[in-house]
């Protein structure tokens, strides 16, 4: 082989390294990562009740929902009170309704959660009628619920509206969730070792081939 030859050979081998490491350097398309657990910090409630008005307040509260088990009272948080209305939290199938246990994912800077399962224990200190009410007693205030994720601190921020029906005067609500998201480990994909043997081969051919030159 001439020197020549053995040159092109090298500087072939140099390019190919180089659009390798290119190609390695490239952001990875978003990975869906299986949310384990919300660590709740906060959040808000926005009831319609028709004529009666609407009850609206933010909240702060810590506590933890716990992904792919219903948790009954008090394991979600403590009680929030929003004006006169106080909710007691908690995750149920509903019985006859047989819902899903919360289940969530991240996908990028999204996260979204299926929160069917969300219930609140209802009462008043200004309406007579939400205390007496089995309904409230144990209303299904879940949906499937969307919203940003932060892929540095893993804070999220989720929201979602509900329709309901069949309640006295309760015609709709929207909740929103915020605090941060424990997600499982995302294993890389079989392509990436692959890419990553034929990168480690190809500088260990050209090293050989540098050497010889």
């Amino acid at each position: 082989m001439t020197t020549a030859t053995r040159g092109k050979t090298v500087k072939g081998s140099v390019m190919a390294f180089l659009m390798a490491s290119v190609l390695w350097l490239l952001p990875a398309p978003a990975q869906a990562a299986v949310v384990t657990q919300l660590d709740i910090t906060g959040g808000s409630v926005n009831l319609n009740f028709g004529s009666l008005g609407s009850i609206i307040g933010n909240f702060n509260a810590n506590g933890q929902l716990i992904m792919n088990q219903f948790q009954p009272l008090p394991n979600i948080f403590n009680p929030i009170t929003i004006s006169h209305l106080t909710f007691s939290i908690f995750t149920s199938n509903g019985g006859a309704l047989n819902l899903p246990a919360p289940t969530g994912e991240t996908s990028g800077a999204a996260l979204t959660a299926n929160l069917q399962s969300l219930f609140a224990g209802v009462t008043s200190t200004g309406w007579g009628w939400v205390n007496t009410n089995p309904l409230m007693a144990s209303l299904n205030i879940g949906g499937n619920a969307a919203g940003s994720f932060n892929e540095l601190t893993n804070a999220f921020d989720i929201s979602w509206t509900r329709s309901f029906s069949g309640v006295p005067f309760l015609t709709s609500g929207t909740f929103t969730l915020q605090g941060t998201a424990q997600v499982a480990a995302v294993p890389l994909p079989g392509a990436l070792f692959l890419f990553g043997s034929g990168l480690i081969g190809l500088a260990g051919a050209m090293r050989k081939r540098l050497n010889f030159v």
